[in-house]
């Protein structure tokens, strides 16, 4: 019998509030450079927000890492240890991995004709990326849900007001990029005060041993789904030309509203799940994600009904016109967005309780190879692109509930 889990709810409430004002202000967003920019510089910004898409998913794996261990960590001295650790390694990680990227943007901007400037600005998102997602993982661990949700809509409102600011006066898509940076380093200054009992604590050396193994391999499996969410659109830039691309971006965008808009129930769900599984007498996270389940299908079963009703006017109040061809992919985009929502409930569920295996790891990345390979393989039109992303997004789900241990 499927019993309500009270915490649950009341966290999945408080997410659902501010991360989808947060969700909101970034449509806004979009819709607002859709509006302001041409076609062709839209697609642009969609491939360079692909950075910050692959970025999302070393962030969303990061955070997942310390939502999972200061939902088991409960001495604040060690978890401060960790914490202090962490920052002093990933601030030489970043450096090193500007420096690369920098280097690989020289062919990229050859390749794509987009000034190298504009790519090396793109790239400052590197360090609050990889930053960010250590203070945001311990307050969705430590179950802080509206500081969480508060610093996502101090980060969208800045980047929206700075972003379209920054337009009008002129700088295009450097004014979208500067306007998103600013609002990522502002989020990261207001991100210390939410976890001031961590810092306040006296610390203690933290075993590291064991975190390390958990800790890759969460990463891992957490990395492969995110990867293949966000590889439709950098693919599109490498199959397309430039505008029909930029159609493709549109669509994809709005449907990834799906995945983003759900993800409150699945961050409320995943330190509950993880900190009841510490205690194996228990059958209260298996509870939880029966209720997590259910909320996640209404939510998902709603914005696809929209999107097979009204995909015109989705894409027109979007963009601010009717645009058919990225009307007509719409439903199938968010179909896939939706499997994949729940792909990443089953993931994030499996791995609140156990470490994934070095099998399933091996198993998710070999389907995200597929995933790749079908859409390099079918691209003769944008519906048939789109139901590619779709077949593998089934495939994904598949592997979430026979694959992951």
């Amino acid at each position: 019998m499927i019993t309500i889990n009270k915490n649950f709810i009341k966290g999945s409430f408080i997410l659902l509030i501010v991360f989808n004002v947060y969700s909101f202000l970034n449509f806004i967003f979009q819709a607002s450079m859709a509006r302001t920019l041409s076609i062709a510089d839209y697609g642009i910004l969609a491939a360079l927000f692909y950075l910050i898409y692959v970025l999302s998913i070393f962030t969303e794996a990061i955070q997942t890492v310390f939502a999972r261990q200061s939902s088991r960590e409960k001495d604040n001295g060690k978890l401060k240890n960790l914490l202090n650790r962490s920052f002093k390694k990933l601030s030489s990680v970043t450096v090193l991995f500007f420096i690369v990227y920098l280097i690989f943007a020289i062919p990229f901007s050859y390749l794509e004709s987009i000034p190298y400037t504009l790519l090396a600005l793109n790239g400052l998102f590197i360090f609050t990326a990889l930053f960010l997602p250590l203070t945001r993982g311990i307050m969705q661990g430590r179950q802080k849900f509206y500081s969480l949700g508060i610093n996502l809509i101090i980060e969208s409102s800045v980047k929206l007001v700075a972003s379209v600011a920054l337009v009008l006066l002129g700088w295009k898509v450097y004014g979208a990029i500067g306007g998103a940076l600013l609002g990522s380093a502002v989020a990261l200054f207001f991100s210390f005060p939410s976890i001031k009992s961590i810092y306040s604590a006296e610390e203690k050396k933290a075993e590291t041993i064991e975190f390390r193994k958990d800790s890759i391999s969460v990463f891992l499996i957490t990395f492969s789904i995110l990867a293949f969410y966000t590889i439709d659109l950098f693919i599109a830039q490498l199959v397309f030309t430039k505008e029909v691309a930029g159609l493709y971006s549109l669509a994809s965008v709005l449907s990834k509203a799906v995945f983003w808009g759900t993800q409150p129930i699945s961050r409320a769900m995943f330190p509950i799940s993880a900190e009841e599984g510490l205690d194996k007498k228990k059958s209260k996270d298996h509870n939880t994600y029966l209720n997590a389940l259910i909320l996640l299908t209404l939510g998902v079963a709603a914005a696809l009904i929209l999107f097979f009703l009204i995909p015109d006017w989705i894409i027109r109040i979007f963009a601010g016109k009717f645009i058919d061809e990225s009307a007509n992919i719409l439903f199938y985009l968010g179909l896939a967005t939706g499997v994949l929502s729940f792909a990443n409930l089953n993931v994030l569920y499996k791995i609140s309780k156990n470490k994934p295996s070095n099998k399933s790891i091996i198993f998710f990345f070999a389907f995200l190879l597929i995933g790749i390979i079908l859409l390099f393989l079918f691209n003769d039109s944008l519906l048939e692109f789109s139901i590619a992303f779709l077949t593998s997004s089934v495939i994904f789900l598949w592997g979430s509930i026979a694959v992951l241990d």
